[in-house]
């Protein structure tokens, strides 16, 4: 489905579920992102609004994290709403993004890409801002999680945006 130097970034199999739920569970992960029920992400690959994507490295097949994206084909967007992965500070969160940018915009041709970061996760959120996407605004104290009532900062890029910064060589 999408490919990077390293990365294969293709549909989550049933199978997977559990190795999802697992990165997705790890408190490193949870802290930052929603996490759901087995059953609920085993229904959400049978959704034709979301892709369920499973990251793996093209060196052995490994799954090092995964991507659940929303789709509004009426409005003509792409939303990130969960990415994860089991192995940090290697490139892959860079390499899976751009490769999503680039199928969102490129095959799927839509207009928007778009997701929300809690304000705390300060590595998500550089490497957004690094690849250009403008922070549209804040969800002030918007959803309680453990550590308290958190904020949401929402951002996105848009086609012409993408095009800008891919004639600039800012994106890969």
């Amino acid at each position: 489905m999408m490919e990077s130097k390293r990365l294969t970034i293709s549909k989550l199999t049933p199978a997977e579920v559990d190795v999802l739920m697992e990165i997705e569970h790890d408190p490193a992960n949870s802290i930052f992102i929603w996490t759901n029920t087995k059953e609920e992400h085993e229904e959400e690959l049978n959704d034709s609004n979301v892709l369920t994507l499973a990251v793996k490295r093209k060196s052995d097949d490994y799954m090092v994290g995964y991507v659940i994206v929303d789709l509004d084909f009426d409005s003509e967007w792409f939303e990130i709403k969960r990415i994860a992965f089991r192995e940090k500070g290697r490139g892959y969160g860079r390499e899976t993004m751009n490769a999503l940018i680039k199928y969102a915009f490129e095959d799927m041709k839509l207009n928007k890409v778009w997701l929300e970061a809690y304000s705390d996760n300060q590595v998500g959120r550089g490497l957004y801002e690094s690849l250009g996407f403008h922070m549209d605004g804040i969800l002030r104290q918007h959803h309680r999680e453990a550590r308290g009532i958190m904020d949401q900062v929402q951002y996105s890029m848009l086609k012409g945006e993408y095009a800008q910064l891919k004639q600039e060589g800012k994106l890969v």
